[in-house]
């Protein structure tokens, strides 16, 4: 009789035992789906987030090319030969150019909320005053080759924006088609872009800051020295070469992670 007892409760200690098993593993189970689907989730999110802005950058770049064609045809126009009428359709363009500014601010909003990224809100905010820069001139009639310099500048850093953010969503369509077991696994959330699209940005925000350096300085020669918008921009590009300094120890130390 004891035997047979003792058999019974061996019996059910080792099915609770199995019980307790099957418990845990369906826990480990649930947790890893729920994982997975989290993972889809801030893939999703982000692949919203990049669509979001190449959309407005795409837009962006369609506004300043009309802008600059614009302005080209206005200073085929000599001074002499200027007249009420040309000074309003540069008004115009100095609205124009404005509105591409709000757009500039709508994307910055946007990646300092995501947060994950130093080169390309640093690359916005240079964008952004360029655009002030242009939308001043305007104002002015300046139709010249400096203001259109800055406008190619505009355009050119438009391109490159959107060509770095075309990368980051294709890589992010072929993880997506790849099978669970063959993908990365990832420490925390992934960022809008990878450590080397942030400093190839840097690199190309650098090459710029010095582009414009020589131009600003041939121009500044002479009877120009003293001249206020040219004393501005070279403040301008002092303060990008200072953030472009502290967006690569941020980078490079892991600041914005």
């Amino acid at each position: 009789m004891e035997q047979a007892l003792q058999k019974l409760q061996e019996q059910q200690r080792e099915q609770a035992s199995d019980h307790q098993d099957g418990a845990i593993q369906n826990l480990v189970e649930a947790k890893d789906r729920l994982e997975e689907t989290l993972r889809q989730l801030r893939e999703e999110e982000r692949g919203l987030l990049l669509t979001a802005l190449e959309a407005r950058f795409r837009k962006m770049l369609a506004m300043q090319q009309l802008v600059y064609h614009r302005t080209v045809e206005l200073s085929a126009v000599p001074d002499a030969d200027r007249s009420a009428s040309h000074r309003e359709r540069a008004r115009k363009l100095s609205f124009d150019e404005n509105a591409i500014g709000l757009e500039a601010d709508k994307a910055l909003a946007l990646l300092r909320e995501e947060g994950s990224s130093v080169a390309f809100p640093q690359a916005v905010e240079d964008l952004r005053q360029d655009i002030d820069t242009v939308t001043r001139r305007l104002e002015r009639t300046e139709v010249g080759a400096l203001t259109q310099s800055i406008e190619q500048d505009i355009i050119e850093a438009l391109e490159e924006i959107l060509d770095a953010l075309e990368k980051e969503l294709q890589k992010l369509e072929e993880s997506q088609q790849q099978p669970q077991e063959a993908q990365q696994p990832q420490d925390g959330e992934p960022p809008l872009v990878d450590i080397l699209s942030e400093l190839k940005m840097l690199r190309t925000l650098q090459v710029r800051i010095n582009r414009r350096t020589k131009r600003l300085g041939k121009l500044i020669e002479g009877p120009r020295a003293t001249d206020p918008e040219l004393i501005r921009q070279l403040q301008e590009l002092a303060e990008r070469q200072a953030r472009v300094h502290q967006a690569t120890y941020d980078l490079v130390t892991g600041r914005n992670r």
